[in-house]
């Protein structure tokens, strides 16, 4: 009888440690997806931008186009904009919140542009990938390396229902880019309210496509 027990235990012990592998070895595959979908992102940038380098055509207008066409289809908008809007999503009547979301996007794109109108031929390496304990969550170490400087970043990426990566914030040496926006939408709320603040953001999008 107490074989039998022993050898139930050494079971358990076998397919839990099992289990555990099986777990780690799932974990590892879907960072590694993380990581191959920022890869592939970053190197499409890169290679946009270098290109209208070369075609002297490096101009913010051409950047948003390029970012249009390559970021903007992987960034999980209805996310970025539910997390930027916080406390205030309640505060936004039904019928603004698509067009919040639209204009929020184009705000996206707009400073990433500027962001990337000081680019220089850096070189941008992708790193490790590691995964919140949900496994909903990866964060993916970015290493920007130029001339004078390297900086260092990581990009958030929520996987969706379908089980896809898509990106919704990207902190760049401790300053992240959502809770940047969600600080100023914070401020803009208390002061304009939710038409106040969607129509001052519809300005300065404007603004930055007129300044290209």
């Amino acid at each position: 009888m107490k074989k039998s027990s022993k050898k139930n235990v050494d079971i358990f012990v076998i397919l839990f440690i099992a289990l555990s592998l099986l777990i780690a070895n799932m974990a590892m595959a879907s960072a590694d997806d993380a990581e191959s979908k920022v890869k592939q992102v970053f190197e499409q940038i890169e290679s946009s931008l270098t290109n209208l380098k070369t075609t002297n055509q490096f101009t913010k207008s051409n950047i948003r186009d390029e970012l249009n066409k390559s970021l903007l289809p992987e960034v999980n908008i209805k996310f970025f904009s539910s997390k930027v809007l916080s406390k205030n999503l309640q505060k936004v009547p039904e019928e603004l919140r698509e067009e919040f979301s639209t204009e929020l996007s184009k705000q996206l794109i707009n400073t990433y542009s500027n962001m990337l109108s000081k680019y220089d031929n850096e070189k941008i390496t992708i790193g490790q990938g590691s995964l919140s304990k949900s496994g909903k969550i990866a964060m993916v170490n970015v290493t920007i390396v130029g001339e004078s400087a390297t900086n260092k970043a990581v990009v958030k990426l929520l996987k969706s229902n379908e089980d896809v990566w898509q990106f919704f914030d990207i902190v760049v040496e401790g300053i992240s880019l959502l809770d940047s926006k969600q600080a100023e939408i914070n401020s803009s709320f208390n002061k304009l309210g939710a038409e106040g603040t969607l129509q001052r953001i519809k300005e300065l999008n404007i603004r930055s496509i007129n300044a290209s």
